[in-house]
């Protein structure tokens, strides 16, 4: 018996009661208050033991775990539950979050020095090979906040552009990890307040995401990420000289941590 039938067997018993206490006060009128005393406590003795065990009945639909849905207060199961697997399809990916680099920048100088913390956009393009394994095109737009030796007002932008893939570890359940390796393009642009700009231009030797895919729809995820990535710049353009290949090349290192929402189409 469910919680909800108990209480309307409790309900519709304490109705009984109330009109049991109508009847008796109708016999009152008519024969007497020691005959409707009577008749109250004879019906009363009726109905009283059926409300006790309609009670008793309905707290033990309550209490018994068995009569309630077993998922209803799993958290853990809710949320990773098993789902139709991603066939062949096409992926968009967009989203954003914090991104700050370090190592050198040519002969502007260092990293850290140049450019603050950071916010980033990104764009992905692919296509979902199998339901674990999948390519893509990747491009990133970033914007810093000026370092500890940038002239007030200055702007610093950075770029990307390259190709990765992805490998998904569960790719049938609502929760899929997955984990993705790139490489390609890298490009910074420093712009000091009132005086000319300089930029560099390398290579993104390694581009490493980890994230972990919340499906929310079959086609529809959102996806917490961090990543890191190694570059090296190759050549300059500054203010006092052409595009010319940079002497000290060093290796620089960005983090980023951020949000995608992933849409697949036609799978």
């Amino acid at each position: 018996m469910s919680l909800a039938h108990g209480l309307l067997i409790v309900w519709s018993s304490l109705a009984r009661l109330a009109r049991v206490g109508e009847l008796s006060r109708r016999s009152r009128g008519q024969r007497g208050s020691s005959c409707s005393q009577k008749v109250l406590v004879v019906k009363a003795s009726h109905v009283v033991p059926f409300v006790l065990a309609s009670v008793v009945a309905a707290g033990s639909a309550f209490a018994d775990a068995g009569a309630l849905n077993p998922d209803a207060y799993n958290l853990s199961a809710a949320l990773d539950r098993e789902v139709a697997p991603t066939g062949r399809s096409l992926e968009i990916a967009v989203g954003g979050g914090y991104t700050q680099g370090a190592g050198g920048a040519g002969s502007a100088g260092q990293l850290e020095d140049l450019t603050g913390a950071g916010g980033t956009a990104e764009v992905q393009l692919g296509l979902r090979v199998t339901p674990t394994f999948s390519i893509a095109g990747y491009g990133t737009l970033a914007r810093f906040q000026a370092g500890e030796t940038a002239l007030t007002g200055g702007r610093a932008h950075a770029a990307t552009a390259g190709l990765q893939a992805a490998w998904h570890a569960r790719e049938s359940r609502s929760i899929d990890p997955w984990v993705s390796v790139g490489a390609g393009w890298r490009g910074l642009w420093l712009s000091p307040k009132d005086a000319a700009s300089t930029a560099v231009h390398g290579i993104e030797l390694l581009r490493l995401q980890l994230g972990v895919d919340y499906r929310i729809s079959p086609s529809v995820a959102i996806t917490p990420v961090i990543g890191a990535s190694a570059s090296v710049f190759l050549v300059e353009n500054g203010p006092m000289t052409e595009l010319s290949s940079i002497a000290d090349k060093q290796l620089n290192l960005y983090g980023f941590t951020g949000l995608l929402g992933r849409f697949d189409i036609g799978g």
